[in-house]
């Protein structure tokens, strides 16, 4: 023990002095990222835009349409049916709500009407204004069930409802908190990209201290093999480790909206961590040299991003892709954070987070088996 110990203590030593201006930028350049991210997504961010195809054009409908209007956060406007699909395509709505031709004469006679509610993407937006859609035309039919179908009865009762609501509710902009979802997601992907580079870091210092001369040096003294690439992995670990926690802290102090608290942010970065140190040390096992190492690890780094949706989301993904992203640590990352975001708990994501971990385990077993191989290797010859 006390000689990984000391060993973990050179690693860091060395990992600092040797450049530390490297090092500190390597740290702090996911946070310097997140803060241009937010002065360039930031800027993009206001209210939700909501188009309006109202058919009825009556009380009730007008109704609807002025309770979404009196919300905050919400930019209500009349669209034209033939130009859903290029409002859509250019993002001019996020929602469409649509009012068929005789919803008020079917609410008063007690019929069952629905507005059709569209959304652009499955972002959650949609099912939040037809929410507050489904939740107005409850209190309509109550309205038109206490008129018994007498119209008079039926527009005083609305007009009444509509000046005397007395509950105030202020709400924070839901593309406001759509943007953070979406700022903190890239930020995370980001930050899952320099994690997994300042793993691949442990595997350089093994072929360094090869090419220096250090690597046999060390095994002269009284240090098992086991001990030096513990002391390895460890060291590793724990600069990703204060690169997770330095992240977390910049989106407190940002004040980003993950939807996510911080220890299960944390535990879900620390994972993808382990995973980070397994991939290095299985690239560098089956490499000759640095450069060797470099391009395998570039390759499966790039292709776990890509693929995993750190920066494309996985539902615009064609499904060939989509089906390839399965066999990647990072989907199930960003797959646990999503699902917080959307409304699951910690606890639900244990499935996606056992998945991560076994991919840190896999790599794990496949770098020691390769390794072990080559040692043996170079002791019989």
């Amino acid at each position: 023990m006390r000689n990984i110990l000391v060993l973990i203590k050179n690693n860091l030593r060395v990992d600092i002095l040797k450049n530390p201006f490297g090092f500190l930028i390597g740290l702090l350049a996911p946070v310097l990222i997140l803060y241009i991210m937010l002065n360039v997504i930031g800027g993009n961010s206001g209210y939700i835009n909501i188009g309006v195809i109202d058919k009825d054009n009556s009380k009730t409908s007008n109704f609807i349409i002025d309770s979404l209007k009196d919300k905050e956060g919400y930019n209500v406007k009349e669209v034209k049916q033939e130009d859903i699909k290029n409002l859509f395509s250019e993002k001019s709505v996020s929602v469409v709500i649509e009012i068929s031709k005789g919803l008020e004469k079917e609410t008063i006679n007690g019929d069952i009407s629905k507005v059709k509610v569209t959304a652009v993407e499955d972002d959650g937006i949609g099912n939040l204004i037809k929410e507050l859609v489904n939740m107005e035309m409850s209190n309509i039919r109550e309205i038109a069930l206490a008129s018994d179908k007498n119209e008079d009865i039926y527009y005083k009762s609305i007009d009444n409802y509509n000046n005397n609501i007395t509950v105030s509710i202020n709400k924070e902009s839901l593309n406001d908190l759509y943007n953070d979802y979406f700022s903190s997601q890239v930020y995370i992907g980001f930050l899952i990209m320099f994690m997994l580079i300042r793993g691949m870091r442990t595997a350089y210092r093994i072929f360094e201290e090869k090419d220096e001369n250090i690597y046999m040096r060390i095994f002269m003294a009284p240090v098992r093999t086991i001990e030096y690439y513990l002391a390895d992995i460890l060291s590793g670990y724990i600069t990703i480790l204060i690169q997770v926690v330095l992240g977390i802290i910049s989106i407190n102090i940002l004040n980003v909206e993950t939807g996510l608290g911080n220890m299960e942010l944390f535990v879900i970065l620390a994972l993808v961590g382990l995973v980070s140190i397994s991939l290095a040390l299985c690239c560098s096992a089956f490499a000759r040299n640095r450069t060797e190492a470099s391009n395998i690890f570039n390759f499966a780094n790039m292709l776990f991003l890509m693929v995993g949706g750190a920066f494309v989301p996985l539902e615009v993904m064609p499904p060939l892709i989509e089906k390839i992203s399965y066999f990647t640590p990072v989907r199930w990352a960003m797959e646990s954070i999503s699902a917080i975001q959307q409304g699951s708990s910690f606890n639900e994501t244990y499935n996606y987070l056992f998945l991560i971990l076994l991919f840190a385990i896999a790599f794990f077993i496949i770098a020691a088996y390769k390794t072990t191989k080559e040692e043996k290797k170079i002791t019989i010859n």
